[in-house]
Protein backbone atom coordinates (compact mmCIF):
# COMPACT_ATOMS: atom_id res chain seq x y z
CA UNK A 1 0.00 0.00 0.00
CA UNK A 2 1.21 3.45 -0.82
CA UNK A 3 2.50 5.67 1.92
CA UNK A 4 0.27 8.68 2.59
CA UNK A 5 2.30 11.85 2.50
CA UNK A 6 5.59 10.41 1.11
CA UNK A 7 6.06 11.82 -2.38
CA UNK A 8 8.54 10.69 -4.98
CA UNK A 9 11.43 13.10 -5.44
CA UNK A 10 11.65 12.53 -9.19
CA UNK A 11 9.71 15.76 -9.65
CA UNK A 12 12.86 17.80 -10.11
CA UNK A 13 14.76 15.28 -12.19
CA UNK A 14 14.63 14.19 -15.82
CA UNK A 15 12.88 10.79 -16.15
CA UNK A 16 12.00 8.49 -19.07
CA UNK A 17 10.02 9.06 -22.20
CA UNK A 18 6.52 10.58 -22.19
CA UNK A 19 3.62 8.17 -21.88
CA UNK A 20 1.25 7.50 -24.73
CA UNK A 21 -1.60 9.97 -25.22
CA UNK A 22 -4.83 9.43 -23.33
CA UNK A 23 -7.98 8.43 -25.17
CA UNK A 24 -11.06 9.46 -23.31
CA UNK A 25 -14.80 9.58 -23.61
CA UNK A 26 -15.82 13.11 -22.61
CA UNK A 27 -18.70 12.20 -20.31
CA UNK A 28 -18.98 13.61 -16.80
CA UNK A 29 -21.48 12.58 -14.15
CA UNK A 30 -20.70 15.32 -11.65
CA UNK A 31 -23.64 17.62 -11.00
CA UNK A 32 -21.48 20.33 -9.50
CA UNK A 33 -17.77 20.87 -9.16
CA UNK A 34 -16.11 22.84 -6.35
CA UNK A 35 -14.01 25.84 -7.18
CA UNK A 36 -10.99 24.77 -9.19
CA UNK A 37 -8.58 27.58 -8.45
CA UNK A 38 -7.03 28.88 -5.29
CA UNK A 39 -5.86 32.49 -5.17
CA UNK A 40 -2.19 33.18 -5.56
CA UNK A 41 -1.66 34.41 -2.03
CA UNK A 42 1.86 35.52 -1.15
CA UNK A 43 3.75 32.80 0.71
CA UNK A 44 5.25 33.52 4.10
CA UNK A 45 8.98 33.62 4.71
CA UNK A 46 10.44 30.19 5.38
CA UNK A 47 13.71 28.99 6.83
CA UNK A 48 15.76 26.84 4.42
CA UNK A 49 17.48 24.32 6.68
CA UNK A 50 19.95 22.61 4.34
CA UNK A 51 21.95 20.91 7.15
CA UNK A 52 18.75 19.35 8.47
CA UNK A 53 17.87 18.04 4.99
CA UNK A 54 21.38 16.64 4.56
CA UNK A 55 21.19 14.89 7.94
CA UNK A 56 17.85 13.29 7.04
CA UNK A 57 19.13 12.10 3.66
CA UNK A 58 22.31 10.62 5.14
CA UNK A 59 20.33 8.89 7.91
CA UNK A 60 17.89 7.44 5.34
CA UNK A 61 20.78 6.16 3.22
CA UNK A 62 22.39 4.61 6.27
CA UNK A 63 19.15 2.88 7.28
CA UNK A 64 19.08 0.84 4.04
CA UNK A 65 22.82 0.57 3.42
CA UNK A 66 23.70 -2.84 4.85
CA UNK A 67 22.00 -5.71 3.05
CA UNK A 68 20.13 -7.97 5.44
CA UNK A 69 20.08 -5.29 8.15
CA UNK A 70 17.94 -2.68 6.42
CA UNK A 71 15.57 -0.60 8.55
CA UNK A 72 12.91 0.20 5.97
CA UNK A 73 10.52 1.71 8.52
CA UNK A 74 13.13 4.20 9.73
CA UNK A 75 14.07 5.06 6.14
CA UNK A 76 10.42 5.67 5.30
CA UNK A 77 10.00 7.99 8.27
CA UNK A 78 13.18 9.87 7.39
CA UNK A 79 12.15 10.40 3.76
CA UNK A 80 8.72 11.54 4.94
CA UNK A 81 10.32 14.02 7.34
CA UNK A 82 12.54 15.30 4.52
CA UNK A 83 9.49 15.87 2.31
CA UNK A 84 7.71 17.78 5.05
CA UNK A 85 10.85 19.83 5.65
CA UNK A 86 11.17 21.02 2.03
CA UNK A 87 7.43 21.35 1.40
CA UNK A 88 7.38 25.14 1.71
CA UNK A 89 10.87 25.93 0.36
CA UNK A 90 10.86 28.43 -2.53
CA UNK A 91 11.52 27.12 -6.04
CA UNK A 92 14.69 29.18 -6.30
CA UNK A 93 16.17 27.35 -3.31
CA UNK A 94 15.15 23.93 -4.60
CA UNK A 95 17.01 24.55 -7.87
CA UNK A 96 20.34 25.21 -6.19
CA UNK A 97 22.96 22.58 -7.09
CA UNK A 98 23.64 21.43 -3.52
CA UNK A 99 19.91 20.94 -2.83
CA UNK A 100 19.30 19.21 -6.17
CA UNK A 101 22.08 16.80 -5.29
CA UNK A 102 20.40 15.98 -1.97
CA UNK A 103 17.04 15.53 -3.69
CA UNK A 104 18.69 13.17 -6.16
CA UNK A 105 20.03 11.04 -3.31
CA UNK A 106 16.66 11.15 -1.59
CA UNK A 107 15.03 9.96 -4.80
CA UNK A 108 17.33 6.93 -4.86
CA UNK A 109 16.28 6.02 -1.30
CA UNK A 110 12.63 6.49 -2.25
CA UNK A 111 13.09 4.27 -5.30
CA UNK A 112 14.54 1.49 -3.15
CA UNK A 113 11.67 1.83 -0.69
CA UNK A 114 9.14 1.56 -3.50
CA UNK A 115 10.86 -1.49 -4.95
CA UNK A 116 11.03 -3.17 -1.56
CA UNK A 117 7.38 -2.39 -0.86
CA UNK A 118 6.23 -3.86 -4.16
CA UNK A 119 8.37 -6.98 -3.67
CA UNK A 120 7.36 -7.56 -0.05
CA UNK A 121 3.63 -6.85 -0.24
CA UNK A 122 1.58 -9.93 -1.23
CA UNK A 123 -0.92 -9.48 -4.09
CA UNK A 124 -3.90 -9.84 -1.74
CA UNK A 125 -2.67 -6.87 0.27
CA UNK A 126 -1.93 -4.74 -2.79
CA UNK A 127 -5.56 -5.14 -3.80
CA UNK A 128 -6.67 -2.86 -6.60
CA UNK A 129 -3.52 -0.73 -6.59
CA UNK A 130 -1.55 -3.11 -8.79
CA UNK A 131 -1.39 -1.33 -12.17
CA UNK A 132 -0.46 -4.40 -14.20
CA UNK A 133 -3.71 -6.08 -13.15
CA UNK A 134 -5.81 -3.37 -14.83
CA UNK A 135 -6.93 -4.53 -18.29
CA UNK A 136 -7.26 -1.58 -20.67
CA UNK A 137 -10.52 -1.66 -22.62
CA UNK A 138 -11.00 -0.43 -26.16
CA UNK A 139 -13.51 -0.53 -28.98
CA UNK A 140 -16.68 -2.51 -28.34
CA UNK A 141 -15.62 -3.51 -24.82
CA UNK A 142 -15.23 0.14 -23.87
CA UNK A 143 -18.61 1.10 -25.30
CA UNK A 144 -20.28 -1.86 -23.57
CA UNK A 145 -18.78 -0.83 -20.22
CA UNK A 146 -19.97 2.73 -20.79
CA UNK A 147 -23.54 1.56 -21.45
CA UNK A 148 -23.43 -0.56 -18.28
CA UNK A 149 -22.33 2.43 -16.23
CA UNK A 150 -24.98 4.69 -17.72
CA UNK A 151 -27.68 2.16 -16.85
CA UNK A 152 -26.35 1.59 -13.32
CA UNK A 153 -25.88 5.25 -12.43
CA UNK A 154 -28.99 6.65 -14.12
CA UNK A 155 -30.49 9.40 -11.98
CA UNK A 156 -27.64 9.38 -9.45
CA UNK A 157 -26.26 12.59 -7.98
CA UNK A 158 -22.62 12.73 -6.93
CA UNK A 159 -20.83 15.35 -4.84
CA UNK A 160 -17.44 14.42 -6.35
CA UNK A 161 -16.57 15.09 -10.01
CA UNK A 162 -16.28 11.84 -11.98
CA UNK A 163 -14.75 11.75 -15.48
CA UNK A 164 -15.87 8.72 -17.46
CA UNK A 165 -12.90 7.98 -19.68
CA UNK A 166 -11.15 4.79 -20.74
CA UNK A 167 -8.99 4.75 -17.59
CA UNK A 168 -11.96 4.87 -15.21
CA UNK A 169 -14.00 2.37 -17.22
CA UNK A 170 -11.09 -0.08 -17.44
CA UNK A 171 -10.53 -0.03 -13.67
CA UNK A 172 -14.29 -0.31 -13.08
CA UNK A 173 -14.27 -3.42 -15.27
CA UNK A 174 -11.42 -4.81 -13.15
CA UNK A 175 -13.38 -4.19 -9.93
CA UNK A 176 -16.27 -6.32 -11.20
CA UNK A 177 -14.22 -9.11 -12.81
CA UNK A 178 -10.65 -10.02 -11.77
CA UNK A 179 -10.90 -8.04 -8.50
CA UNK A 180 -14.51 -8.97 -7.79
CA UNK A 181 -13.74 -10.82 -4.55
CA UNK A 182 -11.66 -7.97 -3.16
CA UNK A 183 -14.34 -5.44 -4.09
CA UNK A 184 -17.15 -7.43 -2.49
CA UNK A 185 -15.18 -7.92 0.74
CA UNK A 186 -14.14 -4.26 0.91
CA UNK A 187 -17.69 -2.98 0.33
CA UNK A 188 -19.07 -5.44 2.88
CA UNK A 189 -16.71 -3.97 5.47
CA UNK A 190 -17.62 -0.49 4.23
CA UNK A 191 -21.25 -0.97 5.29
CA UNK A 192 -20.03 -0.93 8.90
CA UNK A 193 -18.08 2.32 8.56
CA UNK A 194 -19.84 4.45 5.93
CA UNK A 195 -22.42 6.10 8.23
CA UNK A 196 -19.67 7.35 10.56
CA UNK A 197 -17.36 8.39 7.70
CA UNK A 198 -20.09 10.30 5.90
CA UNK A 199 -21.00 12.17 9.05
CA UNK A 200 -17.36 13.17 9.70
CA UNK A 201 -16.81 14.21 6.07
CA UNK A 202 -20.00 16.28 6.16
CA UNK A 203 -18.85 18.01 9.36
CA UNK A 204 -15.47 18.77 7.77
CA UNK A 205 -17.03 20.08 4.56
CA UNK A 206 -15.61 17.66 1.99
CA UNK A 207 -17.50 15.45 -0.51
CA UNK A 208 -19.00 12.41 1.16
CA UNK A 209 -18.29 10.27 -1.90
CA UNK A 210 -14.62 10.49 -0.87
CA UNK A 211 -15.50 7.88 1.76
CA UNK A 212 -14.81 5.24 -0.91
CA UNK A 213 -11.15 6.27 -0.92
CA UNK A 214 -10.78 3.70 1.88
CA UNK A 215 -11.49 0.98 -0.71
CA UNK A 216 -8.29 2.00 -2.48
CA UNK A 217 -6.20 2.57 0.64
CA UNK A 218 -7.01 -0.38 2.89
CA UNK A 219 -10.23 -2.13 1.88
CA UNK A 220 -11.78 -0.51 5.01
CA UNK A 221 -9.47 -2.38 7.41
CA UNK A 222 -8.26 -0.57 10.53
CA UNK A 223 -5.55 -3.16 11.09
CA UNK A 224 -4.02 -2.64 7.63
CA UNK A 225 -0.30 -1.90 7.59
CA UNK A 226 1.84 -1.49 4.51
CA UNK A 227 5.47 -2.52 4.18
CA UNK A 228 6.33 1.17 4.41
CA UNK A 229 4.64 1.41 7.85
CA UNK A 230 1.51 3.22 6.67
CA UNK A 231 -1.17 2.19 9.19
CA UNK A 232 -4.94 2.07 9.47
CA UNK A 233 -7.98 2.53 7.29
CA UNK A 234 -6.57 5.75 5.79
CA UNK A 235 -2.93 4.57 5.63
CA UNK A 236 -1.16 7.39 7.48
CA UNK A 237 2.57 7.23 7.88
CA UNK A 238 3.84 8.28 11.28
CA UNK A 239 4.98 11.81 10.36
CA UNK A 240 1.74 12.81 8.60
CA UNK A 241 -0.31 11.24 11.38
CA UNK A 242 1.53 13.31 13.97
CA UNK A 243 0.77 16.51 12.05
CA UNK A 244 -2.94 15.71 12.15
CA UNK A 245 -3.07 14.73 15.81
CA UNK A 246 -2.72 10.93 15.63
CA UNK A 247 -0.40 9.82 18.41
CA UNK A 248 1.11 6.45 19.16
CA UNK A 249 2.98 4.81 22.00
CA UNK A 250 3.36 1.41 23.61
CA UNK A 251 -0.34 1.41 24.57
CA UNK A 252 -2.29 2.95 21.66
CA UNK A 253 -1.95 3.59 17.92
CA UNK A 254 -4.42 6.28 16.93
CA UNK A 255 -3.83 5.71 13.21
CA UNK A 256 -5.93 2.57 13.83
CA UNK A 257 -8.71 4.57 15.53
CA UNK A 258 -11.55 4.68 12.95
CA UNK A 259 -13.08 7.94 14.17
CA UNK A 260 -9.92 9.93 14.85
CA UNK A 261 -8.16 8.70 11.71
CA UNK A 262 -11.22 9.47 9.59
CA UNK A 263 -11.32 13.03 10.86
CA UNK A 264 -7.57 13.38 10.29
CA UNK A 265 -7.99 12.06 6.72
CA UNK A 266 -10.83 14.52 6.08
CA UNK A 267 -8.71 17.44 7.28
CA UNK A 268 -5.69 16.30 5.30
CA UNK A 269 -7.79 15.98 2.13
CA UNK A 270 -9.36 19.38 2.73
CA UNK A 271 -5.92 20.86 3.27
CA UNK A 272 -4.63 19.40 0.00
CA UNK A 273 -7.68 20.75 -1.85
CA UNK A 274 -7.20 24.21 -0.36
CA UNK A 275 -3.61 24.23 -1.58
CA UNK A 276 -4.25 22.79 -5.06
CA UNK A 277 -7.77 24.07 -5.81
CA UNK A 278 -8.62 20.80 -7.60
CA UNK A 279 -9.84 17.52 -6.14
CA UNK A 280 -7.93 15.33 -8.60
CA UNK A 281 -4.67 17.11 -7.79
CA UNK A 282 -5.48 16.86 -4.07
CA UNK A 283 -5.87 13.09 -4.38
CA UNK A 284 -2.60 12.78 -6.27
CA UNK A 285 -1.02 14.63 -3.35
CA UNK A 286 -2.68 12.29 -0.85
CA UNK A 287 -1.17 9.29 -2.59
CA UNK A 288 2.25 10.60 -3.61
CA UNK A 289 2.75 13.56 -1.28
CA UNK A 290 1.74 17.23 -1.56
CA UNK A 291 4.82 18.24 -3.55
CA UNK A 292 4.27 15.84 -6.44
CA UNK A 293 1.30 17.49 -8.20
CA UNK A 294 2.52 21.02 -7.45
CA UNK A 295 5.92 20.40 -9.05
CA UNK A 296 4.17 18.90 -12.07
CA UNK A 297 1.87 21.93 -12.34
CA UNK A 298 4.81 24.30 -12.25
CA UNK A 299 6.79 22.30 -14.82
CA UNK A 300 3.93 21.75 -17.28
CA UNK A 301 2.03 25.02 -16.81
CA UNK A 302 -1.34 23.30 -16.46
CA UNK A 303 -3.62 22.29 -13.60
CA UNK A 304 -5.49 19.72 -15.70
CA UNK A 305 -4.96 16.37 -14.01
CA UNK A 306 -5.22 14.38 -17.25
CA UNK A 307 -2.48 16.49 -18.84
CA UNK A 308 -0.28 15.69 -15.85
CA UNK A 309 -1.36 12.03 -16.11
CA UNK A 310 0.26 11.82 -19.55
CA UNK A 311 3.52 13.30 -18.28
CA UNK A 312 6.51 11.71 -16.59
CA UNK A 313 5.80 13.41 -13.25
CA UNK A 314 3.47 10.73 -11.80
CA UNK A 315 4.39 7.14 -11.13
CA UNK A 316 1.99 4.47 -12.37
CA UNK A 317 0.38 3.88 -8.99
CA UNK A 318 -0.48 7.56 -8.63
CA UNK A 319 -1.78 7.70 -12.21
CA UNK A 320 -4.19 4.86 -11.39
CA UNK A 321 -5.14 6.36 -8.02
CA UNK A 322 -7.67 8.97 -9.21
CA UNK A 323 -9.41 6.78 -11.81
CA UNK A 324 -9.50 4.00 -9.18
CA UNK A 325 -11.36 6.29 -6.80
CA UNK A 326 -13.82 7.32 -9.53
CA UNK A 327 -14.47 3.65 -10.26
CA UNK A 328 -14.76 2.82 -6.54
CA UNK A 329 -17.39 5.55 -6.09
CA UNK A 330 -19.42 4.28 -9.04
CA UNK A 331 -19.41 0.65 -7.96
CA UNK A 332 -19.59 1.47 -4.24
CA UNK A 333 -22.77 3.50 -4.51
CA UNK A 334 -24.76 0.77 -6.30
CA UNK A 335 -22.89 -2.54 -6.02
CA UNK A 336 -25.98 -4.63 -6.68
CA UNK A 337 -26.42 -2.95 -10.08
CA UNK A 338 -23.00 -4.29 -11.05
CA UNK A 339 -23.86 -7.81 -9.94
CA UNK A 340 -21.82 -7.72 -6.71
CA UNK A 341 -22.90 -9.58 -3.57
CA UNK A 342 -22.29 -7.25 -0.61
CA UNK A 343 -23.20 -8.19 2.96
CA UNK A 344 -24.67 -5.43 5.11
CA UNK A 345 -22.91 -5.36 8.48
CA UNK A 346 -24.14 -3.64 11.60
CA UNK A 347 -23.08 0.04 11.55
CA UNK A 348 -20.29 1.04 13.93
CA UNK A 349 -22.04 2.15 17.11
CA UNK A 350 -20.79 2.73 20.64
CA UNK A 351 -21.13 4.67 23.86
CA UNK A 352 -18.15 6.31 25.57
CA UNK A 353 -17.08 5.47 29.10
CA UNK A 354 -14.54 7.64 30.92
CA UNK A 355 -11.86 5.42 32.47
CA UNK A 356 -9.93 7.36 35.09
CA UNK A 357 -7.20 4.80 35.82
CA UNK A 358 -5.52 2.09 33.83
CA UNK A 359 -7.87 -0.90 33.71
CA UNK A 360 -7.65 -4.34 32.12
CA UNK A 361 -10.10 -5.07 29.32
CA UNK A 362 -10.95 -8.38 30.96
CA UNK A 363 -12.17 -6.47 34.03
CA UNK A 364 -14.21 -4.02 31.93
CA UNK A 365 -15.67 -6.85 29.82
CA UNK A 366 -16.84 -8.62 32.97
CA UNK A 367 -18.41 -5.47 34.40
CA UNK A 368 -20.05 -4.56 31.07
CA UNK A 369 -21.39 -8.10 30.46
CA UNK A 370 -19.58 -8.31 27.14
CA UNK A 371 -16.34 -9.90 25.93
CA UNK A 372 -12.79 -8.71 25.22
CA UNK A 373 -13.22 -9.31 21.49
CA UNK A 374 -16.08 -6.83 21.32
CA UNK A 375 -14.10 -4.20 23.20
CA UNK A 376 -11.15 -4.70 20.84
CA UNK A 377 -13.42 -4.31 17.80
CA UNK A 378 -14.79 -1.04 19.16
CA UNK A 379 -11.33 0.20 20.21
CA UNK A 380 -8.89 -1.05 17.54
CA UNK A 381 -6.34 1.60 18.57
CA UNK A 382 -5.60 -0.32 21.80
CA UNK A 383 -2.40 -2.34 21.42
CA UNK A 384 -2.67 -4.21 24.72
CA UNK A 385 -5.42 -5.90 26.70
CA UNK A 386 -5.67 -2.82 28.89
CA UNK A 387 -6.45 0.86 28.67
CA UNK A 388 -3.45 3.23 28.83
CA UNK A 389 -2.29 4.54 32.21
CA UNK A 390 -4.31 7.53 33.33
CA UNK A 391 -7.53 8.88 31.84
CA UNK A 392 -8.90 7.24 28.70
CA UNK A 393 -12.23 7.33 26.85
CA UNK A 394 -13.22 3.74 26.08
CA UNK A 395 -15.99 2.73 23.67
CA UNK A 396 -18.47 0.09 24.81
CA UNK A 397 -21.56 -1.34 23.09
CA UNK A 398 -24.64 0.95 23.09
CA UNK A 399 -26.59 0.85 26.30
CA UNK A 400 -23.69 -0.36 28.46
CA UNK A 401 -21.94 2.92 29.29
CA UNK A 402 -23.94 3.83 32.40
CA UNK A 403 -23.88 0.39 34.11
CA UNK A 404 -20.19 -0.02 33.26
CA UNK A 405 -19.31 3.37 34.74
CA UNK A 406 -21.27 2.59 37.93
CA UNK A 407 -19.61 -0.80 38.31
CA UNK A 408 -16.13 0.70 37.80
CA UNK A 409 -16.82 3.36 40.41
CA UNK A 410 -17.61 0.67 42.98
CA UNK A 411 -14.59 -1.50 42.16
CA UNK A 412 -11.52 -1.15 44.44
CA UNK A 413 -8.49 0.25 42.63
CA UNK A 414 -6.41 -2.86 43.36
CA UNK A 415 -8.88 -4.93 41.32
CA UNK A 416 -8.66 -2.82 38.13
CA UNK A 417 -5.65 -4.64 36.70
CA UNK A 418 -4.70 -8.22 36.06
CA UNK A 419 -1.05 -7.34 35.52
CA UNK A 420 1.70 -9.83 36.15
CA UNK A 421 3.80 -9.36 39.21
CA UNK A 422 7.56 -9.42 38.62
CA UNK A 423 10.38 -9.57 41.17
CA UNK A 424 13.48 -7.70 40.01
CA UNK A 425 16.35 -10.18 40.06
CA UNK A 426 20.12 -9.74 40.36
CA UNK A 427 21.52 -8.57 37.05
CA UNK A 428 18.23 -7.04 35.91
CA UNK A 429 18.44 -3.49 34.62
CA UNK A 430 15.63 -1.11 33.77
CA UNK A 431 16.47 -1.38 30.07
CA UNK A 432 16.52 -5.19 30.11
CA UNK A 433 13.19 -5.55 31.91
CA UNK A 434 11.51 -2.91 29.71
CA UNK A 435 12.78 -4.63 26.55
CA UNK A 436 11.72 -8.04 27.84
CA UNK A 437 8.11 -6.91 28.33
CA UNK A 438 8.00 -4.53 25.31
CA UNK A 439 7.34 -1.31 27.20
CA UNK A 440 9.37 1.86 27.42
CA UNK A 441 11.56 2.49 30.44
CA UNK A 442 9.61 5.63 31.29
CA UNK A 443 6.30 3.77 31.10
CA UNK A 444 7.53 0.95 33.33
CA UNK A 445 8.69 3.45 35.94
CA UNK A 446 5.55 5.55 35.73
CA UNK A 447 3.21 2.55 35.94
CA UNK A 448 4.86 1.64 39.27
CA UNK A 449 5.43 5.27 40.37
CA UNK A 450 9.18 4.71 40.65
CA UNK A 451 12.27 6.82 40.08
CA UNK A 452 15.16 5.19 38.16
CA UNK A 453 17.17 4.95 41.36
CA UNK A 454 14.35 2.93 42.98
CA UNK A 455 14.51 0.22 40.31
CA UNK A 456 16.66 -2.34 42.10
CA UNK A 457 16.75 -6.04 42.86
CA UNK A 458 14.28 -7.38 45.38
CA UNK A 459 11.51 -4.91 44.46
CA UNK A 460 8.27 -6.33 43.08
CA UNK A 461 6.73 -4.43 40.15
CA UNK A 462 3.57 -4.75 38.08
CA UNK A 463 4.00 -5.50 34.36
CA UNK A 464 1.13 -5.08 31.86
CA UNK A 465 0.11 -7.97 29.58
CA UNK A 466 1.89 -8.35 26.23
CA UNK A 467 0.48 -6.68 23.15
CA UNK A 468 -1.93 -8.71 21.04
CA UNK A 469 -0.38 -7.18 17.89
CA UNK A 470 3.19 -6.14 17.06
CA UNK A 471 4.19 -2.78 18.49
CA UNK A 472 6.53 -0.57 16.51
CA UNK A 473 9.92 -0.73 18.21
CA UNK A 474 10.32 3.03 17.79
CA UNK A 475 7.45 3.53 20.25
CA UNK A 476 9.55 1.71 22.84
CA UNK A 477 12.64 3.88 22.52
CA UNK A 478 13.65 6.49 25.04
CA UNK A 479 13.64 10.10 23.92
CA UNK A 480 17.44 10.11 23.57
CA UNK A 481 17.42 6.93 21.47
CA UNK A 482 14.68 8.26 19.24
CA UNK A 483 16.50 11.55 18.70
CA UNK A 484 19.50 9.69 17.27
CA UNK A 485 17.27 8.34 14.50
CA UNK A 486 14.80 11.12 13.75
CA UNK A 487 16.52 14.10 15.35
CA UNK A 488 15.38 16.04 18.38
CA UNK A 489 13.58 18.80 16.52
CA UNK A 490 9.86 19.47 16.14
CA UNK A 491 8.30 18.35 12.87
CA UNK A 492 8.54 21.16 10.27
CA UNK A 493 5.29 22.62 8.96
CA UNK A 494 3.63 21.88 5.63
CA UNK A 495 2.98 24.69 3.11
CA UNK A 496 0.72 27.53 4.17
CA UNK A 497 -2.95 27.09 3.30
CA UNK A 498 -4.46 29.79 1.08
CA UNK A 499 -8.13 30.50 1.80
CA UNK A 500 -10.40 29.90 -1.15
CA UNK A 501 -12.34 32.91 -2.34
CA UNK A 502 -15.91 33.00 -1.12
CA UNK A 503 -15.57 30.19 1.42
CA UNK A 504 -13.37 29.05 4.25
CA UNK A 505 -13.35 25.45 3.07
CA UNK A 506 -14.62 23.44 0.11
CA UNK A 507 -18.30 22.58 0.47
CA UNK A 508 -19.90 19.64 -1.30
CA UNK A 509 -22.84 20.65 -3.48
CA UNK A 510 -26.25 20.01 -2.03
CA UNK A 511 -28.26 17.26 -3.66
CA UNK A 512 -31.41 18.48 -5.39
CA UNK A 513 -34.72 17.53 -3.84
CA UNK A 514 -35.71 15.48 -6.89
CA UNK A 515 -32.59 13.30 -6.68
CA UNK A 516 -33.30 9.69 -7.55
CA UNK A 517 -30.71 8.30 -5.13
CA UNK A 518 -32.10 5.42 -3.09
CA UNK A 519 -32.74 6.15 0.55
CA UNK A 520 -30.03 3.71 1.64
CA UNK A 521 -27.45 5.86 -0.12
CA UNK A 522 -28.50 9.15 1.44
CA UNK A 523 -26.63 10.79 4.27
CA UNK A 524 -26.97 8.51 7.31
CA UNK A 525 -26.21 9.98 10.74
CA UNK A 526 -23.91 7.89 12.88
CA UNK A 527 -25.74 5.65 15.30
CA UNK A 528 -23.63 6.81 18.20
CA UNK A 529 -22.44 10.31 19.06
CA UNK A 530 -18.85 11.05 18.10
CA UNK A 531 -17.75 12.38 21.44
CA UNK A 532 -13.99 12.01 21.13
CA UNK A 533 -12.03 15.24 21.35
CA UNK A 534 -11.28 16.11 17.73
CA UNK A 535 -7.66 16.14 16.59
CA UNK A 536 -6.19 19.58 16.01
CA UNK A 537 -7.27 21.24 12.79
CA UNK A 538 -4.94 21.66 9.85
CA UNK A 539 -4.40 25.28 10.77
CA UNK A 540 -3.73 24.39 14.39
CA UNK A 541 -1.21 21.78 13.31
CA UNK A 542 1.01 24.39 11.70
CA UNK A 543 0.37 27.52 13.73
CA UNK A 544 2.40 28.49 16.78
CA UNK A 545 0.51 28.38 20.07
CA UNK A 546 1.11 29.04 23.74
CA UNK A 547 2.17 26.11 25.93
CA UNK A 548 -0.50 24.29 27.93
CA UNK A 549 -0.42 23.81 31.70
CA UNK A 550 -2.07 21.30 34.02
CA UNK A 551 -2.77 21.41 37.77
CA UNK A 552 -2.02 18.06 39.41
CA UNK A 553 -5.08 16.45 41.01
CA UNK A 554 -5.41 13.66 43.53
CA UNK A 555 -4.28 10.19 42.33
CA UNK A 556 -2.75 11.58 39.13
CA UNK A 557 0.70 10.39 38.07
CA UNK A 558 3.15 11.93 35.69
CA UNK A 559 2.43 9.14 33.21
CA UNK A 560 -1.34 9.60 33.32
CA UNK A 561 -0.90 13.34 32.72
CA UNK A 562 1.53 12.79 29.85
CA UNK A 563 -0.83 10.28 28.23
CA UNK A 564 -3.79 12.61 28.62
CA UNK A 565 -2.03 15.38 26.70
CA UNK A 566 -0.50 13.10 24.07
CA UNK A 567 3.11 13.55 25.14
CA UNK A 568 5.74 11.52 26.99
CA UNK A 569 7.01 11.34 30.55
CA UNK A 570 10.48 12.39 29.38
CA UNK A 571 9.18 15.58 27.79
CA UNK A 572 7.05 16.50 30.80
CA UNK A 573 10.06 16.05 33.06
CA UNK A 574 12.25 18.10 30.74
CA UNK A 575 9.74 20.96 30.35
CA UNK A 576 9.28 21.19 34.13
CA UNK A 577 12.93 20.47 35.13
CA UNK A 578 11.86 17.44 37.20
CA UNK A 579 14.45 15.02 38.53
CA UNK A 580 11.95 12.27 39.40
CA UNK A 581 8.40 11.17 38.68
CA UNK A 582 7.09 12.41 42.04
CA UNK A 583 4.37 15.09 41.86
CA UNK A 584 2.69 17.32 44.43
CA UNK A 585 -1.05 17.89 44.73
CA UNK A 586 -1.79 21.26 43.11
CA UNK A 587 1.54 21.39 41.25
CA UNK A 588 1.42 23.35 37.98
CA UNK A 589 2.96 21.43 35.08
CA UNK A 590 3.75 22.50 31.55
CA UNK A 591 2.30 19.75 29.35
CA UNK A 592 3.08 21.08 25.86
CA UNK A 593 5.77 23.13 24.20
CA UNK A 594 4.85 26.18 22.11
Amino acid sequence: MRRVGTPTIALLLVAGAMLRGQSSIPVQFSTATPAQKAPNDPKPQVVVNVPRLKALVEAAEKAIKVEGEEDWDAASDLTGSAEVLIADWPDGELKKPEILALLDRLQQVQKQLDEDEEAATPPAEQGIKVPEEVISLSGEDLRAEMEKVKAAEKGAVFDFPIDLNDKVLSILHTFTTTKRGFTENALSRASQWLPMIRQVFAEEGIPQDLAFLAVIESGFRNEAKSRAAAVGMWQFIRSTGRIYGLTGNAWIEERRDPVKATRAAARYLKRLYQVSGDWYLALAGYNAGPLTPERAVQALGTRNYWDIYRSRFLRNETKNYVPSLCAAILVGRFPERYGLNVMQLRPYAFEPVEIERQTSLSVIARLASTDIGTLRELNPELLRATTPPGHYTLRVPPGLAAPTARALARLPSQQLLDFKSYLIRPGDTLAKVAARFKVTQDDLLAANDLAPSQFRKGRRIQVPPPSAIPIDDRDLLTKDERSKILGDQPLPSLPSVPILQGAESPKPPASPQNSTLPSSDAMVPAVAPLTEPAPPSAAAAISPSAPKFHIVKRKETIYSIATRYGTTVSLVRRWNHLTSNKLRLGQRLKVSAP
